[in-house]
Parts: structure tokens; sequence; C-alpha cells
């Protein structure tokens, strides 16, 4: 039922300076404000204060959760927790599909998943923004909440990259932080050789410059970012094959697809479930797929328009901030047994 006020406090947080809070904690927590149902608010860490917490119906926690003695306290003050995915690594043995490999990876991980597994039981549910992470969830002991991710760059659902007729000074753009710079390790040499071969210009929009003087590094800038991004022609994004990387969130893809521009990439799973080959994206599954493609855009700028013009269609059908926060609000009425 509704609380006296008739209004659900929720808070998000912890409060960072990253990308992931400022998507999905303020721009979130403004865009929910709008239903008359809630009133959201923001929380900080390091470490979690609880009387702040208490403040709070319902808690979202972006990533990181506190310790299991106030995970307990807030539990029995009845509050609502939900554990927003992100790119969370819970742990090692829920992503592992073979059950041989499961059982092993539990028993040598035992007092860790131990702790965690009875950490995340304690939640009510886990964001989740791909059914690829269905069973992670549910083996790590959460219920899954589905809901689509919200596209990033909200500006370029109107404003995006216009018909380029240019096949000189292409710009190929990947964005990520530096800690990710060395998974395009092994498509580096293919980046140089557009670089001195075909005057193409390299351009990341990262946190931290690099060890190529011949790529462009700058520095991202949220705020600016859906302009920043139509400065590019091609968009890549490369990853390794790991557990991890498998269910990486699609968000980035997503991004340079809402801007109109054509991608290329070395396919995650959750990747190919928003990408169709050929059609809205181009997948590279080896170093000279992806040469090969590039070249294709390249010399092609009728090419790339029709691609990146199939991709921003797409993207904004499934996914935006608006119908993102239409599911979330309804997610949040079921666990809070609202009308």
């Amino acid at each position: 039922m509704l609380n006296s006020r008739n209004v659900y406090k929720v808070g998000f947080g912890p409060k960072t300076g990253a990308n992931s809070f400022a998507q999905s904690g303020v721009k979130v927590a403004a865009a929910l404000d709008r239903f008359p149902e809630f009133k959201s608010g923001f929380f900080s860490w390091e470490p979690f204060d609880l009387d702040e917490l208490m403040n709070f119906d319902v808690l979202i926690f972006i990533k990181y959760i506190p310790d299991m003695n106030m995970l307990k306290a807030l539990k029995v003050r009845g509050k609502v927790l939900i554990l927003d995915y992100q790119d969370t690594f819970l742990y090692p043995s829920v992503y592992e599909k073979n059950v041989v490999r499961r059982i092993l990876k539990w028993l040598y991980y035992c007092k860790t998943e131990s702790y965690l597994s009875r950490a995340y039981a304690m939640l009510d549910g886990c964001m989740i923004c791909t059914p690829l992470l269905r069973n992670v969830v549910i083996r790590a002991g959460m219920k899954p909440l589905e809901l689509p991710r919200q596209i990033y760059n909200d500006e370029n659902e109107n404003v995006y990259k216009p018909f380029p007729m240019k096949t000189e000074g292409v710009v190929l753009y990947w964005t990520g932080v530096s800690l990710n710079q060395k998974q395009n390790e092994p498509i580096v040499p293919v980046l140089k050789r557009m670089h001195e071969c075909h005057g193409c210009r390299i351009l990341y929009d990262t946190d931290q410059i690099g060890e190529y003087n011949w790529i462009e590094y700058r520095m991202f800038d949220n705020k600016t970012w859906a302009k920043d991004i139509l400065d590019a022609d091609v968009a890549f994004r490369w990853r390794d094959t790991s557990n991890l990387q498998e269910f990486k969130d699609p968000n980035k893809v997503q991004g340079y697809m809402a801007a109109g521009l054509p991608v290329v990439i070395h396919p995650t799973a959750s990747e190919r479930l928003i990408v169709e080959d050929g059609k809205t994206g181009f997948f590279a599954n080896s170093v000279a797929e992806f040469e090969y493609i590039l070249l294709r855009l390249i010399q092609n700028p009728q090419l790339r328009h029709e691609v990146g013009m199939a991709a921003h269609a797409a993207v904004w059908k499934h996914s935006s901030l608006k119908i993102h926060v239409e599911c979330l609000r309804e997610h949040l009425l079921t666990l809070l047994g609202a009308p």
C-alpha cells in the first residue's frame, strides 16, 4: 500500500564521479520524479551511512552495496533494496556455464562467494538490461529485474550524424576509460594502417592520454558527449572473450548507434542482441575482417550513411531514458506492493 505521504522516497547511489552514476543516478532520478508516486534523492559512501540510507523507502545501489550488517539493518526497517548491475562483477562461479567448472570455482572461492551470495540474497532485485544476465543473477541469489538500458546521449535522438561525403580524413572513433584502452591492442596495427595509408584520424574520447602519438586522445565530457560524438564517422568496439566481457552492458555501442554512426565490433553476446550484422552495424570476428569492413566504410560514404541511419532508427525504437524509467516505475510499484 502507499505510505501515509502517498510518495515513496527513492535513493540512488553511491554518489561517484563515474558516468554510470551521472546517467543511472542523476538522470534517472530526475525522470522518475516526474511520476507523482516518487521523490528521488542521493546517498554517499566510503563509508555508507546508515542514518542517511534510512531516509529512503527504496535504495538503488549502482554497482556497489553496503556490508552485510548494514543490509540486515535496512531489511529490518522494511527498505526495498535493488542492485543496478551496470558492469558489476558478482563472483566467478555465477558466470560459468559448465556445471562442473562452476562447482570447482565455488569450492575454490568458497569463503568469498559464500559471503557475497548471502549479501545478494538480501536484495529485492537486480536491474539488468540484457536477458543474457538472467541466469547469472539468479545463480547469485537475486531476482532479475529486466528493463531496457537508457541511451546516455539523449540529444542524439534528434541531432545525429549528417550525411558524410568525405573519403579522406575519415574519423574512426572509440570511447572508454583508460583501463580499457588495452583491449584495442589486437587491432592497433589496423588502426595505424588506416591512419598512415588512408588518412584516417583515430580519435579516443577517454580519461587519460595513451602511448600512441598518432591517436588523438580527447578528455571525455559527459555533458558534451552527444555533440562530441558527431565528430566521428565510424565507431568501433573490440572486446576480449572473457566471461565478464561476454555479459558486458552494450551501452556504449547503443550510444554510437543512437548518434547515427555505423559500428564495427568484435561482438559480445549482449551486443549481438542489439546489432543486426550488415544492417545496423558490422560484426568483425577476426582482425582481418575488422580491417576489411573498415576499408569498405572508409571508401563508401553512402554505406556509412545507410547503416548509421538504420542503427539510429532501430535503437531509438526500443531504448531511451523514457522507456527505461517507465519500466523501472513498474518494477518499483510491484516491489512496494503498490496498486
